[in-house]
């Protein structure tokens, strides 16, 4: 059975802001302050602990 695939093109012809970026917008962090030396620490433990592989049940 084939399957159709719709693509949408895009006109170009948007107008509005512009981010200073190429890419995803994640937000204004620019009032957040600064992450503490425990909490990247806390973070770096935490990404290690997912990046190993689990055992299968």
């Amino acid at each position: 059975m084939a399957t159709a695939l719709i693509l949408e093109e895009d006109s170009g012809t948007w107008t509005g802001g512009i981010h200073p970026h190429n890419g995803y917008y994640a937000g204004d962090f620019s009032d957040s302050p600064p992450s503490t030396q425990s909490q990247f620490d806390a973070l770096i433990t935490v990404c290690r602990d997912l990046a190993q592989p689990q055992p299968h049940h």
